[in-house]
């Protein structure tokens, strides 16, 4: 229905919407400033009532990297260089894919006052949990530097392609959350069901162990995990100063972008539906 009153107040109408996919971009490129706050007032109240704060994020991926060196190492006697650090490397790339999504099945449902009654295009609550975990993804960086300069690893300019890898990293988790963000709203049960998906995806993916291990028939359905391709795209170059093999960087890239672009029209498509059901 057309606003054919003299009052020049614009209308919101999802119906009006020439291609959400669209809209939803631009609306996010002109709420730009939005998305930053919303990003410094989560960071700040998820650490307010916390005595060790941001210390914590610190400290967690730590005491797990020493839980795992312990038994793994002694129990399993995996002989591989650098083991701290590469339990360390694996579980960063890997605690930030699995917050992001476990964050973002939740965002619409914690939202949902604020989606019904402001318009705000819907991403930026999905953007802002994914930030937070990226911010905490780069302070790790702080105890992962203390441990190689204790195991003395050796530093080189094939580190920097962690850059590249984390970029592709970072769609595809942009859009598998986008995923989860969308069916969650239509199935409330499924953040229960999301939690045994991804224990067994971090079972499935070298986050402490090696992968000669896996036997030859299984290896090139093992090697087609996305985590696999990004653990190792972070991995090799970080710790044994070696750029992976083209076939990796070109898969990053498919399932990069081809995630992205299906999780964002997936999302934008069913978008108006959520202040209804959440």
């Amino acid at each position: 229905m057309k606003n054919t009153s003299t009052d020049p107040t614009p209308v919101y109408d999802s119906a009006a919407l020439v291609s959400p996919f669209i809209d939803e971009t631009k609306g996010l490129y002109s709420r730009w400033f939005i998305l930053r706050r919303m990003i410094y007032t989560n960071f700040k109240t998820r650490y307010k009532r916390s005595y060790l704060g941001v210390i914590w994020s610190l400290l967690n991926p730590l005491l797990n990297m020493i839980v795992f060196v312990v038994v793994f190492s002694q129990l399993f006697r995996f002989q591989i260089p650098h083991y701290p650090l590469y339990i360390l490397s694996g579980q960063m790339i890997f605690t930030f894919f699995a917050s992001s999504t476990a964050e973002a099945m939740m965002q619409i449902l914690y939202n949902a006052t604020m989606i019904r009654r402001v318009y705000l295009p819907k991403t930026i609550y999905i953007l802002a949990g994914i930030a937070i975990n990226g911010i905490n993804l780069i302070l790790t960086f702080i105890p992962f530097l203390l441990i190689a300069l204790i195991d003395k690893l050796e530093f080189s300019v094939q580190m920097f392609m962690i850059i590249p890898a984390l970029l592709l990293l970072s769609c595809f988790v942009v859009g598998m959350s986008l995923i989860v963000a969308t069916i969650t709203p239509y199935l409330n049960d499924f953040s229960q069901i999301w939690g045994v998906l991804i224990t067994l995806w971090t079972y499935l993916t070298p986050l402490f162990y090696p992968v000669d291990i896996i036997p030859e028939q299984s290896l090139a359905l093992y090697k087609s995990n996305p985590m696999y391709i990004y653990v190792t795209l972070f991995r090799d170059p970080l710790l044994y100063q070696t750029i992976p093999e083209l076939s990796l960087w070109i898969n990053g890239i498919i399932y990069g972008v081809v995630f992205l672009l299906f999780g964002w029209w997936l999302f934008t498509k069913n978008s108006n539906e959520f202040a209804y059901r959440a």
